[in-house]
């Protein structure tokens, strides 16, 4: 009741100062341009309208948020007849487009109320900053411009997200994050829009008609990525249908896991993205059971070795299948290992660090539901007899904290108030993409010479058409110096590429090659292990014949190598990289797939201290065929050699 409370406060104090910011917009704003309000007016109703809705039941967390084009029409309208104008137009356009949606009347005033008020403060802090209304002078207003983009957004997240946060009890900073992620790229194209509006209408207003069949086009092409995206989760959810279906005695069983984790991650306080993806690794966690025999699934006595590793295969199968889709993938090391315990022995013996937390919901929900669902050789338990068994095997089997949240929420208790400040801050650590994850991959790009040199003449390019030839000089120096690097790359990886190809192509046995090369690579860079693993595909398992290692590091755990390769095997490129903790926590690892007669045999790993330099990477992949040609006879060449060869520098 409090929380309803504090939201119903909340919406009122928006509505009120909605509602006092169309007062003052229809008295300051009759000054504006009849014509040109009118037809801003109708853009924005339009533009309103041209909406792909958001689907929060689908899987994939990017469909629960709308698109439209309404907010560049609304930033138009600010830079051409001022702040609050805009807040006429910004209400006007959801008043007349969601009222013919037919929503109810408290949420499209709420809408309204916000956009007015995101105009009005947007607005006046452009014209603060200097900006005139109806007069756009470019390059010397962009920044302006930008700040103008900015406040709109902020203040249209901020009051929709407080709502959001109120109504559903949910962290608002995490909502709001969650928000910032989801749609500042949205908001930039729509900046992008509402600038050429306004310049378009201020220089030559008929030329605002061209613009209209390349934001039609745009429209449409969102709406078929959502319709595609949203067929594809349909396809997915149909498939794991399938799998649930071969064996009458789980039947919707991915289904409810799937409802079980969402639950207990929305009790959490989880944000909409987290809940979806949970839902995502719930729905799909068993698509792997495709590749097991239904008569295997049904099997009420006990399965031979041979029937119990092909079910054992499953979850990285499923692992595998979904680490195609972009919507699935982060969840796909949790989809592995969803037969995991606590205590590391589980399917694979996975160490309790090593598993996501994720992992550990699907972990709980699904053995729940195994517990409760009637099988060929037993009857399912009741609720409450495994409940118990959770609880009881809480901190050996499953996760603590998970367990006891969610034999609260079962036994329709807030799983918040039964966990410590600690658990719950623990279960609420889920996102994929943290900070520093984005920092990682903008340093990298960063690193990289091409994209460095590409910036850099579009930059200089920028610079000379604004005539700022201090900064066009910098960014020539800049593309010349990255240039000079690339090719410098380009000659050191041929050379090394050079060396590691003599070096296979050698009369000695594969054993020497492959210690000769992982020396080469360490005097070349800070090579801290190397691995030969041969690989069958079928049976989606590796095993190390050959390791090589630099000091006292060791090799990483089977287990960790065979699920990272199992994963990334299908990843386009001709190297596999995981940063550090994603194999073993102290190195980051480099995988080389050696392919003879088209078919994967092994993987040449390497792990090592840092990012692994350009040129090493273009030297592997250039010496990639006659590596695994040198390599290749290793395999099968002596059954009594033990499959692990040390060869230690």
């Amino acid at each position: 009741m409090r929380v309803r409370n504090k939201a119903d406060a909340w919406i009122a104090l928006v509505l009120t100062t909605g509602a006092i910011t169309l007062v003052a917009a229809v008295v300051e704003g009759a000054h504006a341009r009849l014509t040109m309000l009118a037809l801003l007016g109708a853009a924005a109703v339009l533009t309103e309208l041209m909406q792909v809705p958001s689907d929060e039941s689908s899987l994939d967390p990017l469909d629960a948020h709308a698109f439209s084009f309404s907010s560049g029409v609304q930033i138009a309208t600010v830079l051409l007849l001022g702040p609050w104008a805009g807040a006429l137009v910004a209400a006007g356009g959801v008043l007349a487009a969601d009222g013919v949606r037919g929503w109810p009347f408290r949420r499209i005033a709420y809408n309204a109320s916000v956009f007015a008020i995101a105009s009005v403060v947007g607005g006046l802090v452009y014209e603060l900053l200097g900006g005139v209304p109806g007069v756009v002078g470019l390059p010397g207003d962009l920044g302006a411009i930008a700040v103008l983009a900015t406040t709109m957004f902020a203040v249209n997240s901020l009051l929709v997200t407080a709502v959001v946060a109120f109504l559903a009890g949910l962290p608002f900073l995490a909502l709001e994050r969650e928000k910032l992620r989801s749609e500042l790229s949205a908001v930039i194209g729509e900046a992008g829009l509402g600038l050429a509006l306004a310049v378009l209408a201020v220089k030559e207003p008929w030329a605002i008609l061209a613009l209209v069949p390349l934001v039609f086009a745009v429209f449409q092409a969102h709406e078929r990525l959502a319709t595609l995206r949203r067929e594809t989760a349909r396809a997915l959810e149909a498939f794991a249908n399938v799998v649930d279906e071969r064996d009458p005695s789980t039947y919707r069983h991915s289904e409810r896991v799937a409802e079980h984790v969402a639950r207990l991650g929305q009790a959490l306080g989880l944000s909409g993205s987290q809940v979806g993806r949970l839902r995502w690794a719930g729905r799909l966690h068993d698509l792997g059971k495709i590749a097991v025999d239904s008569a295997v699934l049904q099997r009420p006595n006990e399965l031979s070795s041979t029937e119990w590793l092909a079910v054992r295969r499953h979850p990285r199968l499923s692992a595998r299948l979904l680490r195609r889709f972009r919507f699935a993938a982060a969840e796909a090391r949790a989809i592995e290992y969803h037969h995991e315990r606590f205590d590391g022995k589980g399917y694979y013996g996975i160490e309790t660090s090593a598993l996501p937390l994720a992992a550990h919901f699907l972990i709980v929900a699904d053995s729940y539901d195994a517990m409760v669902s009637d099988r060929p050789y037993r009857r399912g338990l009741s609720q409450e007899a495994a409940l118990a068994e959770l609880e009881r095997n809480a901190g050996t089997q499953f996760h603590p904290a998970v367990a006891k949240a969610f034999s609260a929420l079962q036994r329709g208790i807030d799983p918040r108030t039964v966990l410590t400040v600690a658990e719950r801050s623990e279960l609420r650590r889920m996102s994929p993409l943290h900070a520093t994850a984005l920092l990682d991959k903008l340093l990298a790009r960063a690193r990289d010479p091409q994209l460095v040199a590409i910036a850099a003449v579009v930059a200089g390019l920028f610079a000379v058409a604004a005539t700022v030839w201090p900064a066009a000089v910098a960014a020539a120096a800049l593309a010349v110096g990255a240039l000079a690097v690339n090719a410098a790359d380009r000659r050191r990886g041929r050379r090394l590429a050079g060396e590691l190809t003599a070096f296979a192509r050698s009369a000695a046995g594969p054993e020497t090659v492959f210690a000769t090369i992982a020396g080469r690579l360490a005097e070349a860079f800070e090579v801290r292990w190397a691995g030969l693993v041969s690989w069958e595909e079928s049976e989606l398992e590796g095993a190390l014949e050959l390791e090589w290692s630099s000091g006292a590091w060791a090799a990483p755990g089977e287990t960790a190598l065979t699920s990272w390769l199992v994963r990334e095997a299908d990843t386009a490129g001709e190297l596999l990289l995981a940063p550090r903790g994603g194999v073993g926590r102290e190195s980051a690892h480099c995988a080389l797939p050696l392919r003879t007669a088209d078919s994967l045999g092994a993987y040449f790993v390497v792990a090592f201290g840092q990012d692994l330099p350009r040129h090493v990477k273009l030297a592997l992949a250039a010496a990639a065929d006659e590596i695994a040609a040198a390599l290749a006879s290793h395999r099968g060449t002596d059954t009594a050699v033990s499959p692990l060869l040390a060869v230690v520098s």
